[in-house]
């Protein structure tokens, strides 16, 4: 089998819609709406393609997880424990 490289941006994006998921928790799509402050189609649509938050939504999704923008943005979110 082939090997697959991702690109720099392709890595990104894959670390983003990780941390997303761990951010969601287990919420509904209307719950993490609310949050960030968007209707449920808007955040369906963002969180198809996390690159395309704006950074008021990052800070407000990170305000309520409690987790530190830099970490979300710029690293890999972790359960505790592992």
């Amino acid at each position: 089998m082939p090997k697959v490289y991702l690109s720099e941006e392709e890595k990104d994006l894959a670390r983003l819609s990780a941390n997303l998921k761990l951010l969601e928790c287990g919420r509904t799509v209307r719950e993490m709406a609310k949050i960030v402050g968007m209707s449920k189609t808007t955040y369906s649509q963002r969180r198809q393609n996390p690159a395309t938050f704006t950074y008021r939504e990052i800070y407000r999704l990170c305000r309520a997880a409690g987790v530190d923008v830099s970490d979300f943005t710029g690293g890999r979110l972790r359960l505790k424990g592992e």
